[in-house]
């Protein structure tokens, strides 16, 4: 028997009540210092669990004008748990695991090598004790992100602080670079143990000429080679000169004002 609309909106209304009042970490979700997530992220999260695929925005609509006292509040496009006591508090941590785990946009990627990884869509940096959670975490923002290791110690050692919001989730203001790894950039090739990069036609450019390559002026001609020249009889060549000469006339005519 299919189940009616009714009753759909009220299973849907406790899962809602118990991810954001109980458990938003298990699902990747980071409430903001006023209990609230972004409803698209939420419901992101929600479809990625087996047997509920099938939720939408229009969920979150009918739920809260169908149930007289909805479990939740909707505050344009954020939503949190009216309960909301059972969140875990945010606070500093002073003995974090020595990784954690980042997923960003491939796009971000060689930026964030050079520049650190900044807060974008929260309020501090969002990582993950597990790697798996970290990579649902970035696939809501692209489909293949790029999975990050941070090390804590070496945060630690430069004085930053390393916050726990809920089991496995850790936030920090900013990581600077040289406090993460991560694969090769997308532009580099690993030859043996160096890493080196595909040169695009202006460095390769650049690469001939540092090799010797040249390009020909017919204009500049060594005269230290005028008389290395000979004709079919074993007379000095002077062909040269003729075509100097032409050249000239031609640059002449061409150029008349160079």
């Amino acid at each position: 028997m299919v189940m009616n609309r009714q009753k759909q909106i009220e299973q849907f209304a406790k899962l809602a009540a118990t991810i954001l009042g109980h458990c938003p970490y298990e699902f990747g979700l980071v409430p903001d210092a006023d209990g609230f997530v972004k409803i698209k992220e939420f419901i992101q999260s929600i479809i990625e669990t087996d047997g509920w695929r099938h939720i939408s925005i229009r969920h979150v609509n009918d739920m809260m004008l169908m149930l007289t006292d909805p479990p939740v509040e909707v505050d344009h496009n954020r939503i949190r748990a009216k309960d909301r006591d059972h969140l875990p508090p945010c606070g500093p941590c002073e003995n974090p695991p020595k990784l954690l785990y980042i997923s960003i946009k491939q796009k971000s990627y060689p930026a964030v090598v050079t520049d650190g990884i900044h807060p974008t869509f929260h309020a501090r940096v969002i990582c993950s004790e597990d790697p798996a959670i970290a990579e649902r975490i970035g696939k809501r923002r692209d489909p293949h992100p790029v999975l990050l290791t941070v090390h804590t110690g070496l945060m630690k050692n430069q004085g930053l602080i390393i916050y726990q919001s809920g089991e496995g989730i850790y936030q920090a203001d900013s990581i600077p670079a040289g406090c993460f790894t991560g694969p090769p950039l997308p532009n580099e090739k690993h030859v043996g143990n160096h890493a080196e990069k595909k040169l695009n036609p202006a460095d390769i450019y650049k690469r001939q000429a540092q090799a010797g390559a040249f390009h020909f002026d017919p204009f500049s001609i060594n005269p230290s080679t005028k008389n290395s020249q000979k004709g079919k009889h074993g007379e000095k060549d002077l062909s040269w000169k003729r075509n100097k000469k032409r050249l000239r006339k031609e640059k002449n005519h061409y150029w008349p004002d160079t």
